[in-house]
């Protein structure tokens, strides 16, 4: 009686089981599997407080930073070929159309022509032999050759930027002189102005002068023919 129903029980909760189990894998077959480590930030369970001893501690139980280490000794950092243009085309400012070239190949999505311009921008900034692999898709890197792509970059910008001041700079200093110069001439204007003017009327004074003196002679010099 009891053995029996026991024996059924378990028959019943093993099948289901197994049923359960075998759906569960058909799902996960049937999907794209992602896995997510989760990370505890901190003992007491609290918002926006990090224990990086901690999590390091979880990182290296995990194996991540054992995966990251060994990802680093191949091909580490991958970047799809438009995206590799897009941002290091300042490097190769001769190749002037390359990027606009890149631009319109992938707005028809012409995905060899966008491929045959990353190909000719490597070859260009990239002097080491097989530090990059250029895949169907993407480019992929050795490690440190993209921080020093990124170093470099950086570099130019600053380059850049500072011409772009230097011609802000310059248009500001040519705006002040001339600005200054219109005043200045405004000022020598006037003061020639003033200075004419001023001569003028000492020149007018003696004339009035002359004249009265002049006068003065013609009228005694006929009043005495007159006596």
């Amino acid at each position: 009686g009891k053995g029996g129903k026991g024996g059924d029980a378990s028959h019943t909760v093993s099948t289901q089981f197994i049923a359960q189990l075998g759906a569960l894998m058909r799902t996960i077959n049937s999907t794209e599997v992602q896995y997510v480590r989760c990370i505890k930030p901190n003992a007491l369970s609290k918002a926006s407080l990090f224990d990086q001893p901690r999590v390091a501690l979880q990182l290296r139980c995990a194996g991540v930073l054992e995966a990251i280490r060994i990802a680093r000794l191949a091909y580490p950092n991958r970047m799809p070929h438009g995206a590799f243009v897009e941002r290091y085309a300042l490097l190769a400012p001769e190749m002037v159309g390359l990027l606009a070239s890149a631009r319109a190949a992938a707005a028809k999505s012409d995905g060899a022509a966008v491929r045959a311009a990353c190909e000719k921008l490597l070859a260009k900034v990239v002097t080491e032999e097989g530090r990059f692999q250029l895949g169907k898709s993407k480019v992929f890197f050795r490690a440190n050759l993209l921080e020093k792509l990124e170093g470099l970059r950086g570099r130019t910008l600053g380059v850049y930027v500072l011409k772009l001041q230097a011609s802000g700079r310059r248009w500001l200093a040519q705006r002040k002189y001339k600005k200054q110069r219109r005043a200045a001439i405004a000022v020598v204007a006037r003061y020639r102005c003033h200075a004419a003017r001023a001569r003028f009327l000492s020149m007018r004074v003696a004339a009035v002068r002359l004249q009265a003196a002049a006068r003065g002679v013609a009228a005694r010099a006929a009043y005495r023919r007159t006596r």
